[in-house]
């Protein structure tokens, strides 16, 4: 017995002397590099890795290349991190960067790529009035490819019975239906978050991270939505039919389950939960002047829910890595431009030097920022160039308006009076002197966030009509939530407002991405489906066109009788929409619009394709849009 002990000892003595020289080595080397690689001919010159190892801070890295420096190497409190500043020289070109740590006398080199910058041909082109966008939330569109539904040890699989679990829609699922999208007429794509969130997830409390909302990984797109490489190519197909794409970020929060969270750098990566709780979403703190710190601190320090942890961006290195992330999506996978998630949530100072980088390396890019403010001047404070007390600047070109949305909705539902119904959106929009440019504001009736369009205007359909006709024809920038087209519905919890779109799945009985299939999934539901998407499409097609809705000026008149009246209008053309939101027909009398109608004798009807003579009056049937093209002559 002791012999075979005394060999047993012998032997593992001996697999450790073998093993050492490995040991060694895994001691001094990185287990994680990000970003995972950079370009060669950037702006900035500058970029700073995040290296992550057992002990790395004890290596000493230095780097041996003609044209690359190690410019400065900053240790944090935790000694698995080390931030390396690499300065890349005019003359640097693509190839590897050996990167050495030394420990002792132990050794590693760590050969980082350096790339060429792709042709911007059609890549980072911005979003502007010209755009429709199509908002799409991958999970719940389309399963293009079932064998990625479940991947062995992630959290959480596939329940399409379960409004809270994953469906298993993916970009394949998107790419399979770029048709759909282009025939729809739409000119961009903005996608919730694809990045990997491996949360677990707890259905009984409503929790589950199919929206992307819980970052674990920023450099991984999640592998139940496929993979970088599938993310590209979605990128480039749209592209080459046309389309843009604008990719969701989030920097006020990750998710429980990043891999930060298991080891920090620092001891303020993250706002401390026990201290600040949970954020009171009264975003009105930031610039009220009055605010007492206490509010301000809890809307700002606060978690967003208790799965998101809050991230302080007061860290420099911190402030440093999300910017670099933003870049390095924009440079590989050429997006068009970004949605920023709770963008009044991060302290304003980094909000708007993060915006700011952004542009400068990508002067035609835009970015919407998501504020979700009470009112239009709470909205308008975060747009570029609002003149605030304390001379702060957001350089934020685009906002989400949730004011006009309020008050489309609001507008539609409310009997009429002297500040209800058609007025209520007419006063909104005459608060647009507060916003540096509101034709960059992102309109629209409903998103993932909000209760179908539909749903809350009581599935009728005069009314869906009107307020896809207003946000078409009005200032801004629309955007339209998939599904939207074909009246889906849903209303209260998340889950209920985000169903899977009918088709998107091998084994749904009907496909709304046909014609056939809306028209059977009309009869079903007894809804006009098909004449919905249709309505829609055709003010797409028509509005891509049209310059004078895009740019031209506005004009609108003080409603009567519920009825909304308002031009756009430039040098070479002049559109009148006219928004019945009576049960009665109105009959407008022209001569109070003659500062505009001018010489114009005809109107086409663009709905209807209709022309009407335009002579002293020109009756509207009750709860009915017009859009009439005015010309002197037939």
């Amino acid at each position: 017995m002791r012999k075979t002990m005394s060999r047993r000892v012998s032997a593992a003595f001996f697999v450790t002397l073998l093993l050492l020289p490995l040991i060694a080595a895994h001691a001094v080397q990185p287990e994680r590099v990000e970003p995972p690689f950079w370009w060669t001919g950037m702006q900035s010159r500058e970029v700073q890795l995040m290296v992550y190892g057992e002990d790395i801070a004890l290596a000493r890295p230095t780097v041996d290349h003609a044209h690359v420096t190690l410019e400065r190497i900053i240790a944090v409190e935790n000694p698995n991190y080390l931030f390396l500043n690499l300065l890349i020289g005019d003359e640097a070109e693509p190839g590897e960067v050996g990167i050495t740590f030394r420990r002792e006398d132990r050794t590693f080199t760590y050969e980082y790529e350096l790339r060429e910058r792709r042709d911007n041909t059609n890549r980072h082109q911005g979003f502007d009035p010209s755009d429709v966008i199509y908002l799409i939330m991958p999970d719940r569109f389309a399963n293009g490819d079932p064998s990625i539904s479940e991947i062995e040890g992630m959290y959480e699989g596939v329940d399409r019975d379960e409004p809270f679990a994953r469906h298993g829609g993916d970009i394949q699922g998107i790419i399979d239906n770029l048709e759909y999208i282009y025939d729809l007429g739409m000119t961009a794509l903005w996608l919730n978050p694809i990045l990997e969130n491996d949360m677990p997830y707890d259905y009984s409390q409503h929790i589950g991270f199919y929206h992307g909302y819980a970052a674990t990984d920023k450099y991984r797109v999640d592998r139940r939505f496929g993979t970088n490489e599938k993310f590209v190519e979605l990128v480039d197909r749209a592209h080459d039919m046309g389309l843009k794409v604008i990719m969701d970020m989030i920097h006020n929060h990750i998710g429980t389950h990043h891999w930060w969270m298991k080891d920090l750098p620092a001891s303020d990566w993250v706002h401390d939960q026990d201290k600040y709780g949970n954020t009171s979403f009264r975003t009105n703190t930031i610039m009220d002047p009055y605010a007492s710190r206490k509010d301000y601190e809890t809307t700002v320090k606060g978690w967003f829910v208790d799965e998101m942890p809050d991230l302080d961006q007061r860290n420099e290195l911190l402030a440093t890595y999300l910017i670099q992330n933003t870049i390095w999506w924009i440079e590989y996978a050429g997006i068009d431009g970004i949605r920023m998630d709770t963008h009044p949530y991060p302290y304003k100072d980094y909000m708007a030097e993060w915006t700011r980088v952004v542009l400068e390396e990508y002067p035609d890019f835009n970015i919407v920022g998501e504020a979700w403010m009470p009112n239009v001047a709470t909205t308008a404070w975060w747009q570029y160039d609002f003149p605030t007390q304390s001379g702060y600047n957001s350089y934020l070109p685009s906002v989400t308006d949730f004011p006009l949305y309020n008050a489309i909705v609001s507008g539609l539902n409310e009997e009429p009076g002297w500040d209800t119904g058609m007025f209520r959106i007419y006063l909104t929009l005459g608060q647009d002197f507060l916003y540096t440019d509101p034709f960059l504001n992102v309109i629209f009736v409903d998103n993932h966030d909000l209760d179908r369009f539909f749903s809350s205007i009581g599935e009728d359909y005069d009314k869906f009509r009107l307020g896809m006709a207003l946000i078409y024809t009005t200032r801004g920038i629309p955007q339209i939530y998939y599904g939207t087209e074909i009246l889906k519905t849903g209303a209260g919890l998340d889950g209920l407002k985000r169903k899977d779109f009918p088709g998107g799945w091998p084994e749904d009985p009907i496909n709304a991405f046909t014609e056939e299939g809306r028209r059977e999934l009309g009869e079903k539901r007894g809804r006009p489906i098909a004449g919905a998407f249709d309505f829609v499409r055709n003010l797409t097609w028509w509005r891509k066109d049209k310059p004078v809705i895009h740019y031209g000026y506005l004009t609108h008149f003080v409603p009567e009788e519920n009825t909304y009246v308002y031009f756009r209008h430039d040098d070479d053309e002049t559109v009148m929409v006219i928004l019945n939101g009576s049960q009665d027909a109105h009959v407008l009398e022209l001569e109070r619009f003659e500062e505009l109608l001018g010489g114009y004798r005809y109107g086409r009807d663009v709905i209807t394709g209709t022309r009407h003579t335009l002579g002293e009056t020109l009756e509207v049937p009750g709860m009915t849009p017009m859009i009439l093209e005015l010309s002197v002559s037939r």
